[in-house]
């Protein structure tokens, strides 16, 4: 019996598909405008999204890609793909869902388009999130965000945004990372949606702080009232209700919230959301007492977990081998531009080394040049000042009264030096200093200077006290030191 239930199952399933794609054809006789597929792509399909008609917006998107393929309108067939794949995810077909933006993808690569690739990240981002891999879900948003920013149209930049942190924010949560969290609700303020008081709200449930609770599902309430909000929004203030009125043990008004919920979800197609509402009217029923309520929704609750994880399980290899060959493709990329960096930078080092070297011999030569003039310069004065101090030599050897003049020639520094070490020395005295530095000994400058050798003695002891020369150092050594 099963069996043939199954078999009729995908029997009309098939026959859905034929008469889905035998009404595109229909519509797709008469070829529209770029205006008029502008038009049904934004204005029309957020429309019948917002009011739930899913399946609506399917048939047109089919029709609208059509129409687009017929004047090459290249936006409109990408727009109308991401179009399908957002729908088919709200309808939990996470499989024709990721085969829609993976042609929505491959477009894209030739086709630049600020907004398109937003939401195509987006996407990606969402299908990650729906399978608990948040890590890779904040990646693509973190994507989404930096197409995002560079939207022109102020309004939808804004817009794009907004949807990127409401979903970032939501996988920080289950990361566990709240200050995250709570810096992403601070930038969703700007353009709330009812989801984020309702998440506010779920912690203050958690919490058992049911007042505030049910203050912020006011307000989400508020929003759902006030704005053109999906009809998923509706559905999830109306789950939020019942929670709350299950936790305050208003079982009556909890199950009435709760139904209305499921209802809506129901007609809307939204499987996850129909399993949600299933789960929390079996809880009040437990509350309550009635257990064959309880299992009643407890079953239905257990076959659209069962057949959500069965899509699951068909869908969950798709984004991990695109993660994959994101990864492996990315790799080549990077490996590509290492061996250019590689490439260039030896290049680079190799005329960076050039340069150099060739600085280098030319500065050698340039010093060479600079050495070998010094060194004939050094030469020259050596041999000249070996000249002037072989003339002053015979000076003091003949006692000549030019000798200080000559003396100070080739020893500039040696008078001042001693002067400043006593001012009160005279010519005479400074003579006989020149005598001692040019290393004549007492009997040699007697003879010269035709004195005695004691009175040479006795000049020299009152040298070395006007110069403060210590007794047990030499004088001529001392004096060999100074100027």
């Amino acid at each position: 019996m099963i069996k043939k239930i199954k078999n009729i199952g995908c029997y009309l399933k098939k026959l859905g598909i034929f008469f889905l794609f035998f009404l595109m054809n229909i519509f797709t006789a008469q070829t529209l405008t770029v205006e008029q597929i502008d038009s049904q792509q934004q204005i029309e399909y957020d429309r019948l999204i917002k009011n739930g008609d899913i399946n609506k917006a399917v048939l047109q998107e089919l029709k609208l890609i059509k129409n687009a393929e017929a004047i090459h309108y290249t936006k409109g067939e990408i727009r109308g793909h991401i179009n399908l794949a957002n729908a088919f995810f709200i309808l939990n077909r996470n499989k024709e869902s990721l085969h829609f933006l993976e042609i929505a993808e491959k477009k894209l690569k030739n086709f630049n388009d600020d907004l398109l690739k937003s939401r195509m990240y987006y996407l990606y981002g969402v299908h990650y999130y729906s399978l608990s891999l948040h890590k890779l879900a904040i990646k693509y948003f973190d994507t989404s965000l930096k197409f995002a920013y560079k939207i022109p149209d102020r309004q939808e930049r804004e817009r794009r945004k907004q949807f990127v942190y409401d979903w970032k924010r939501s996988s920080f949560s289950y990361l566990g990372m709240m200050d995250s969290v709570y810096s992403n609700e601070r930038k969703c303020m700007s353009a709330p949606k009812p989801m984020l008081y309702i998440s506010i709200s779920n912690r203050h449930l958690k919490a058992m702080n049911t007042d505030s609770a049910e203050y912020y599902i006011n307000k989400a309430n508020e929003l759902v009232l006030a704005k053109k909000i999906p009809l998923e929004g509706k559905i999830n203030v109306l789950r939020a209700y019942g929670a709350l009125y299950c936790e305050k043990k208003e079982y009556e008004k909890a199950l009435k919230y709760l139904f209305e919920s499921l209802e809506l979800s129901q007609k809307m197609g939204s499987k996850e959301r129909c399993l949600e509402a299933c789960k929390l009217i079996a809880k009040v029923y437990k509350k309550m007492n009635n257990i064959q309520k309880e299992n009643e929704y407890l079953a239905k609750y257990s076959l659209l977990r069962d057949n959500i994880a069965l899509e699951e399980e068909r869908t969950i290899n798709i984004p991990v081998e695109k993660f994959l060959n994101d990864e492996m493709e990315k790799e080549k990329e990077e490996k590509g531009t290492l061996y250019y960096s590689i490439i260039i930078i030896i290049l680079a080092s190799l005329g960076i080394v050039i340069f150099i070297l060739y600085k280098y011999k030319r500065k050698q030569r340039h010093k060479d040049l600079l050495f070998s003039q010094k060194e004939e310069e050094a030469d020259m004065l050596k041999n000249r000042l070996n000249t002037t101090l072989d003339e002053v030599i015979e000076l003091a050897k003949k006692n000549d009264p030019s000798l200080l003049v000559r003396f100070k020639m080739v020893y500039p520094d040696f008078c001042d030096s001693v002067l400043k070490i006593n001012p009160k020395i005279i010519n005479s005295e400074l003579i006989f200093c020149a005598y001692l530095k040019l290393n004549f000994s007492t009997k040699e400058i007697a003879t010269y200077t035709h004195v005695g050798s004691k009175a040479v003695q006795n000049r020299k002891n009152r040298i070395r006290k006007k110069l403060n020369i210590p007794s047990d150092e030499d004088i001529n050594i001392w004096l060999n030191k100074i100027g």
